[in-house]
C-alpha cells in the first residue's frame, strides 16, 4: 500500500477493533523494566505532555516524521522523538498541547494535519511525564521550519520497514545519568531510536500489521 490516504482509511478501520497499547510497549522496554495492565492507574502526580506521529508521503514513499534534539543538560539529551511536548494551562486538552508542539517544533499547523487516531498513551518514569500520542497525516507537506533551539534535524521513518524485525537491534545506551542501559531499538541508518518513541512505533506497527504494507 503507497497511498497515503487510503493507509490513513485502513488504520481507522483498524483500530476500531481495538489498540495493541500495552503489549505491543512492552516488547521495546529496557532491560529489568516491566509494566502491568494497569499501570498507569497507579501513578498518582505525573506532567501530562502529548505527541503527533505524522505520516507524510513523498513520491511512493510513506515515511513518519521525527525530530531530532539538540545536545543538552537534559534527560532527553539528543533523543528523536516525535514532535510534541508539556500540557500548558491555556491548551484545552492533549490534542490542543499535540497540534500547539507540532507548529513550535516544526510549522507544521493544525489546518495541515489530519487526525487518524489518539493511540495508546505511556509513562516516562526518567522525567515524570504522561504522554498522550497521536497518529496523523499531512497531505501536503509543506517546506518544514524547524525551531532551532529545540531541533536539530528531521528523521525520516519508512512505514513500510516498522515491521522489520531486522531492524530491532539490543544497544547499549548512556542515559542522561550516566549510566547505561540496555535496551531495544530501532536502528535506522545513523539514528537509534529508543525508549517512550520506539514504544509508540511498535504500536504502529502493530496496528498497521494487518493491512499489509
Amino acid at each position: 500500500m503507497n497511498n497515503l490516504f487510503t493507509l490513513a482509511e485502513a488504520i481507522k478501520l483498524q483500530v476500531k477493533h481495538n489498540l495493541p497499547g500495552i503489549e505491543a510497549h512492552k516488547t521495546m522496554l529496557p532491560e529489568g523494566r516491566t509494566i502491568s495492565p494497569n499501570y498507569l492507574d497507579n501513578i498518582k502526580s505525573y506532567k501530562k505532555s502529548a505527541v503527533f506521529a505524522l505520516l507524510f508521503q513523498e513520491e511512493n514513499n510513506i515515511n513518519l516524521l521525527l525530530t531530532q534534539r539538540h545536545e543538552y543538560n537534559g534527560k532527553h539529551s539528543g533523543q528523536i522523538s516525535f514532535p510534541g511536548g508539556k500540557k500548558e494551562e491555556l491548551d484545552e486538552n492533549l490534542l490542543m498541547t499535540a497540534y500547539r508542539e507540532t507548529y513550535e517544533e516544526v510549522g507544521l499547523n493544525e489546518d495541515s494535519i489530519e487526525l487518524i487516531t489518539a493511540l495508546s498513551p505511556l509513562y516516562i518514569p526518567v522525567s515524570n511525564f504522561f504522554v498522550q500520542p497521536y497518529l496523523g497525516f499531512v497531505s501536503n507537506f509543506p517546506k518544514l521550519i524547524l525551531n532551532q533551539r529545540e531541533v536539530k534535524s528531521i528523521v525520516k521513518f519508512p512505514i513500510h520497514a516498522i515491521n522489520n524485525p531486522a531492524l530491532i537491534k539490543i544497544k547499549k545506551i548512556e542515559a542522561s545519568s550516566g549510566m547505561y542501559l540496555t535496551v531495544p531499538a530501532f536502528v535506522i541508518g545513523q539514528h537509534t531510536i529508543w525508549g517512550a518513541t520506539a514504544m509508540m512505533l511498535r504500536e504502529i506497527g502493530e496496528i498497521i500489521k494487518p493491512i499489509g504494507i
